[in-house]
């Protein structure tokens, strides 16, 4: 019988800057995603991203591949949502998560922000029953949210080529290739005493 856990989790904090500087943060799915532990961006195509998602469970440590997308964004409502599906690496599990974020604005040029998560685990990660499976995700999302406050806090982003990850999160890079070795250095061949000085000696 194939075990499958629903969650629903909800998460508020506040960062001291405007609503229109969150909201532009929020529509930047590369900055949202990689908010999240574990998670490493593989590649980008159009609005959709993939990447892979790296969670303990337990003992156990499962890797997900997936895609991201934004599918909903209201402006006047200040409200996005971003839904993520992935699959286990190595296994038949699968993982599925609606992020919901909506800005709120706050005293002194400050924005409230709620975050209303909903997370479908299916595989071996369900064997651990709803009571650890919610205690994993709520600290995960706890972690996430945390990141994303300090993300919208951050400067204005750099040019996606030139960003560097964030802290808890990875990039996948591709090393240059190596240089190839060059031989050793011949010693410099050590002087020999001048005629003149030969003839002049004893």
């Amino acid at each position: 019988m194939r075990r499958v856990h629903d969650m629903e989790l909800d998460h508020e904090f506040t960062v001291p800057v405007p609503v229109d500087r969150a909201w532009s943060v929020l529509l930047d799915v590369e900055r949202v995603a990689l908010c999240m532990p574990g998670a490493t961006l593989d590649s980008v195509d159009g609005e959709e991203y993939a990447g892979r998602l790296k969670v303990k469970v337990g003992a156990m440590t499962v890797t997900y591949r997936g895609t991201a997308r934004i599918v909903a964004a209201d402006e006047s409502a200040r409200t996005v949502t971003i839904e993520a599906a992935a699959k286990e690496a190595r296994g038949p599990g699968t993982a599925s998560a609606t992020v919901q974020a909506r800005l709120h604005d706050g005293d002194g040029g400050t924005t409230r922000v709620t975050v209303h998560t909903k997370l479908n685990v299916t595989g071996r990660p369900a064997q651990f029953g709803r009571n650890i499976l919610s205690e994993v995700g709520a600290k995960l999302i706890t972690r996430f949210a945390k990141a994303l406050a300090q993300e919208i806090e951050s400067p204005a982003a750099a040019p996606r080529s030139s960003r560097s990850p964030l802290r808890g999160s990875r990039r996948s890079r591709t090393r240059p290739p190596r240089s190839p070795s060059r031989p050793p250095r011949r010693p410099p061949p050590k002087p020999r005493p001048s005629r003149l000085w030969s003839a002049l000696s004893p």
